[in-house]
């Protein structure tokens, strides 16, 4: 009687046991399925913000206007977050009219033959460094450049050399990224307001021959 008692309480252990464990393993697997539930939510509220940065549109530089105020306000979105530095340079690209419109018939040739493959090469591209927030800008004309007075003695020394191939009245500026309190930083120049649009004509001295 003992025996058969013994042999019953074995057997309900057994089946109390065999029954237990499938309960944990669900537990564990709602748990698990319960991870990638809330990794795909996070997924789908960070997608509208990456997709809106990837597909968030360039400044038109044509609506900035032919200004100081309109060169600062155009050159300021170059430290904006998340910028796409150079598809907004690829943007200030001169055309062959721009080029004529600012300089001689040969010193405006030289520049379009020089710069039109380091355009397509994407070898310009106007950058801040991280921490570079402020932006200073500084224009001469192209009367300012040709006299070399004090607004032209803040534009690089190469602008001496080629004044006098620049023609019409157009102002020429330079500007910096710089971080808060400082003077120096990344320094860019040759931005013109030409034939109703921006243009970028950087460091213009390097597209003259030797003979100038």
């Amino acid at each position: 009687m003992n025996r058969a008692l013994l042999a019953l309480a074995l057997v309900a252990c057994s089946k109390s046991s065999s029954e237990a464990a499938p309960v944990a393993t669900a537990s564990a697997s709602s748990a698990a399925s319960a991870v990638p539930s809330a990794s795909a939510s996070a997924s789908a509220s960070a997608s509208p913000s990456a997709a809106a940065a990837v597909t968030a549109p360039l400044p038109d530089p044509k609506t900035f206007p032919g200004t100081a105020a309109g060169a600062k306000a155009l050159v300021s979105e170059f430290v904006k977050p998340g910028v796409d530095a150079p598809a907004l340079t690829k943007l200030l690209r001169p055309t062959t009219a721009d080029y004529n419109a600012v300089f001689d018939a040969k010193a405006a040739a030289n520049l379009d033959a020089v710069y039109s493959p380091e355009w397509e090469r994407g070898s310009f591209v106007v950058i801040a460094r991280p921490g570079q927030t402020d932006v200073k800008v500084s224009s001469a004309t192209v009367a300012d450049l040709k006299a070399n007075n004090e607004k032209a003695k803040d534009f690089p020394g190469g602008y001496a050399k080629l004044a006098s191939h620049l023609v019409g009245n157009a102002t020429i500026y330079r500007f910096r990224f710089i971080e808060p309190g400082q003077e120096q930083g990344s320094s860019y120049d040759g931005l013109v307001h030409v034939n109703g649009h921006w243009a970028l004509i950087p460091k213009p001295w390097r597209g003259l021959d030797d003979h100038h």
